[in-house]
Order: structure tokens, then C-alpha cells, then sequence
């Protein structure tokens, strides 16, 4: 069977089956999930018991199913599941995605007997099958999901996780920043599909720009290598190795059953395949939203606008660390700039540059420097928290109507870095993000973080020939 069968039926079925629905339990909620993500094909809920459930009937078995379901989720206990696997075989069910638990993460003999028994079974009836362990694949073009609140909109990027507890993170955090996925996928143990069959896939679909991933280990490195190099030639590749310390790849074997390598091997192995290498999940959301929705900056010079002085300072701090520069303003230019103002008193006016209440004139003098053919981008630097007093809180959603005016006035990239560990003012940052985000501004959460992304994506631009990103 060719490694590549039966994956897009795992993203795209005309049918689902759910081994192990009952009330309260896994089954029943990846159920409740697909119906309320709107998934567009049949839904068969099996239980030996029948029945019926959320105005479904419920088979006895998969092999009571009147057709042959594409995708089939495991909710069964860990012993039931070669039983489920040889119904699956006998169905002609294409894909089985194991939510159970229990097989070689466990370090026991019977849970990787097990795991060969169901890999037999699978192989001689050509199932594919995903996990075990895991949450299995999401996919909003076809409503396929494992939960009820991820995104409903289709978008670019892919992720390809062997956690599922991480899968679920990083596509909820990152959808807070405006990322919408082509598909998703959480693959446990890779038994079978592994993090080589999703690259070769995804190399292939049309629906997927940008590729994220997080691995805890791989049990055939050379496949890996070819795999990860045909798909970082044609689309960027963001790498989350999981288990890179000692202590790591302890916690790795116990949780995955993954073998998680030298650090050293991985590190050069990403850096000759071009793919960008991350180390926390949030720095694979910062790299994500940079690839999505920056254009690549033509230069290092950087103009920054934001409010309050020591804020600026530390910000230009975390510019010139990352190897960007805030040129000063020729002089003509200040005087243009300070023409706007009544008053200069208590604004940085040199670069960072502090936008006042008034938003015309704010606007006025963040045109004036996205204009200038000394810079190459705009940093928005916006800190919570910093203001005495509760009317200053206004400034934040006129500097946003700047911000995004400006935007969509100029061809210059610009990001903003909103900042704010203030529990009180968590819905005001989370409506000002929304809004940054639905103008296709890439936000982030510090200028440090912002800065690094930045660096990291043009560094990435700059070693990459014109023709390498071509299909």
C-alpha cells in the first residue's frame, strides 16, 4: 500500500464512525464535536448497547454501518481495539484514528504486542491508521474536528503534532492571533501515519502554505530527512522538537513511546532541510503569524510609534539586540513631524516616536514616517498597564485606528507588539488584538518577541534562492 493511500480520507470523509459512544464519556464528545463544527458528511455513533443518541442511531458494530466509513475514531478501551481494527479490515473502513490509550507509551509488553497485532490487521486490510494516543485530525473544509470551539473557517497552515494536548494549545492560541489551519493533525504513537507521510501530503496540498510541527521523536531518520527536505523546498517548515534535553527525551519515551535523538542531529538535520527551528510553542505562534502576515521587510530600519518613555526605551533595546536599527529623523523631517503638534512636552519625538490623544494628528505623523524612504517598517509598541489613569485606557483603541489606517495606506510592513499582563485589562487586549488581526496585522505579545520573529523570517528570506519556494 502506498504510504500516501487513504490520508486525504482522514481529512475529508464522506463518513464518520465512532467506536465507543456513550453518555458523558470521549465518544459522545467527539460526536457532540462534529456535529456542532458543522461537519458536512454521515455520522454512524456505535456502541454494542444500539440505541440511539443526539437524534442518531447507534450500531451495535461498525460492520452494522450501511456503508464503508472513511474515518473511524476509537473510543474503545485498549483491548478492544484489535477487534475494532478487524471489523474496520472487513468494512473496507479507510482510516481508524485511535483516541485509546495504553499501548507502547507504556513501556509494558502487551501494550507493544498490541500495537503489532493492530499494525498486522491493519496492513493486511489496508487501513490506515492514525495514533494510537492521540486526538486524530481536524479539518474546517470538511467540519472535521475533535472540539467544539476550534475555528469553522478554513485557512493556510497546517500543523502536524504529536501531542494532542499541544494540538489543541497552539490551534487555539494561534487562532487568537488570527491563524486559520487547512488541517491538523494529532498523531500519538505513529503507529502508522507519522510525521514523514504528513509531509509528503501536505508537500502536495494545494490548500496548505505554511507547515508547523512538533515532534517528539522519529523512527526512520532518513525518511524524515528526504521527507522534511521535498517539503521545506516548496513551503516553510516550523519545527518544534520536542524532548531536546536529557530530561525531555525521558518524558518523550513515557508519553509518545518516541525515541527523541541527539539535539545536536536534529539541529543541524532542520538547518540543512531550511526548516526554521523553534523552541517553545509560543515562539511557533510568533513564527506562524510572521509568515502569514508579514510581507518581507526590504531592510533593517525600523520606525517606531507608541506611547510612553520608558516602553520605548526597552523596546529599541530589543530592536538593536535582534539587529534592526531606528535611524534618527533628518532634520527636516522633525520639524515636519513637530509641525503637527500644539506642544512636544512629555513625547519622544526622535524615533521611537509617542503618538499623542488626537488621532488625526497621530495619524498625520505616522504617515509622515511610514512615507520616508529611510525606513523599511513600522513597530507598533503598545503597554498595558503603564497609564495612572483609566482615561488613558482610550488611547489604545485610537492608536489601533491609527495603526490600521495607516496599514491599509501602505505597501511597508508593520506589526504591533500589544503587551499587557494586567488581569483587568485582558478583554480590552484581547478585543484590541482581535482587531489588529482582522486588518491582517501580525501582533505579539513584546517587542522582544516580536523582534526575534522578525529577524528570524528575513533571515530565513535572505538564504533562500528566488526559485526555492516555487511547486
Amino acid at each position: 500500500m502506498d504510504r500516501l493511500t487513504n490520508l486525504d480520507a482522514a481529512f475529508n470523509p464522506a463518513s464518520v464512525a465512532i467506536a465507543g459512544v456513550g453518555e458523558g464519556n470521549a465518544g459522545k464528545f467527539y460526536l457532540d464535536s462534529l456535529l456542532k463544527s458543522g461537519f458536512k458528511g454521515r455520522v454512524y455513533p456505535v456502541n454494542p448497547r444500539g440505541g440511539e443518541v443526539s437524534g442518531l442511531r447507534v450500531y451495535p458494530s461498525v460492520k452494522d454501518i450501511p456503508e464503508a466509513p472513511d474515518y473511524v475514531i476509537s473510543c474503545l478501551p485498549t483491548r478492544s481495539v484489535p477487534q475494532l481494527v478487524r471489523d474496520c479490515a472487513e468494512k473496507r473502513a479507510k482510516v481508524v484514528a485511535m483516541f485509546t490509550a495504553g499501548f507502547s507509551e507504556t513501556g509494558r509488553d502487551e501494550g507493544c504486542q498490541l500495537e503489532d497485532e493492530i499494525r498486522r490487521l491493519a496492513r493486511a486490510g489496508d487501513v490506515r491508521l492514525i495514533g494510537p494516543n492521540c486526538m486524530g485530525a481536524y479539518c474546517p473544509g470538511s467540519g472535521l474536528s475533535f472540539t467544539m470551539d476550534f475555528p469553522k473557517e478554513s485557512g493556510k497552515v497546517a500543523l502536524v503534532c504529536q501531542s494532542g494536548g499541544n494540538t489543541i494549545y497552539f490551534i487555539r492560541v494561534a487562532a487568537e492571533r488570527g491563524v486559520r489551519f487547512s488541517k491538523a493533525i494529532s498523531y500519538g504513537n505513529a503507529l502508522d501515519v507519522d510525521e514523514s507521510d504528513m509531509f509528503d501530503y501536505l508537500a502536495q496540498d494545494e490548500e496548505t502554505e505554511i507547515v508547523t510541527a512538533y515532534i517528539e521523536g522519529v523512527k526512520d531518520g532518513r525518511r524524515f530527512q528526504q521527507a522534511l527536505g521535498r517539503l521545506a523546498a516548496r513551503k516553510p517548515v516550523i519545527v518544534l522538537k520536542g524532548g531536546s534535553t536529557a530530561e525531555g527525551a525521558r518524558t518523550a519515551a513515557s508519553h509518545t513511546a518516541s525515541l527523541a535523538g541527539s539535539d545536536a542531529v536534529w539541529d543541524s538535520l532542520l538547518h540543512q532541510a531550511g526548516a526554521v527551528r523553534v523552541y517553545t510553542l509560543a515562539e511557533m505562534v510568533d513564527m506562524v503569524v510572521t509568515f502569514l502576515f508579514m510581507p518581507v521587510p526590504r531592510g533593517r530600519r525600523v520606525a517606531m510609534v507608541g506611547g510612553g518613555g520608558g516602553a520605548s526605551v526597552l523596546a529599541t533595546d530589543a530592536c538593536a539586540r535582534n539587529g534592526f536599527t531606528l535611524p534618527a529623523l533628518p532634520p527636516r523631517l522633525a520639524d515636519e513631524v513637530r509641525g503637527f503638534l500644539d506642544t512636544d512636552v512629555g513625547l519622544i519625538l526622535t524615533n521611537p516616536i509617542e503618538l499623542n490623544m488626537f488621532p488625526e494628528v497621530s495619524y498625520q505623523i505616522a504617515r509622515t514616517l511610514i512615507d520616508y524612504n529611510g525606513v523599511d517598517l513600522m513597530l507598533g509598541n503598545c503597554v498595558f498597564g503603564q497609564h495612572p489613569w483609566p482615561y488613558f485606557d482610550v488611547w489604545f483603541d485610537l492608536f489601533c485606528d491609527v495603526v490600521t489606517r495607516v496599514h491599509s495606506e501602505t505597501d511597508k510592513p508593520i506589526a504591533v507588539a500589544l503587551e499587557s499582563d494586567i488581569p483587568w485589562e485582558h478583554e480590552h487586549f484581547l478585543a484590541l488584538q482581535r482587531r489588529y488581526c482582522q486588518a491582517g496585522i501580525p501582533v505579539y505579545h513584546s517587542m522582544a518577541s516580536a523582534c526575534r520573529a522578525i529577524d528570524r523570517f528575513m533571515r530565513y528570506h535572505s538564504s533562500r534562492p528566488v526559485s526555492a519556494m516555487a511547486p
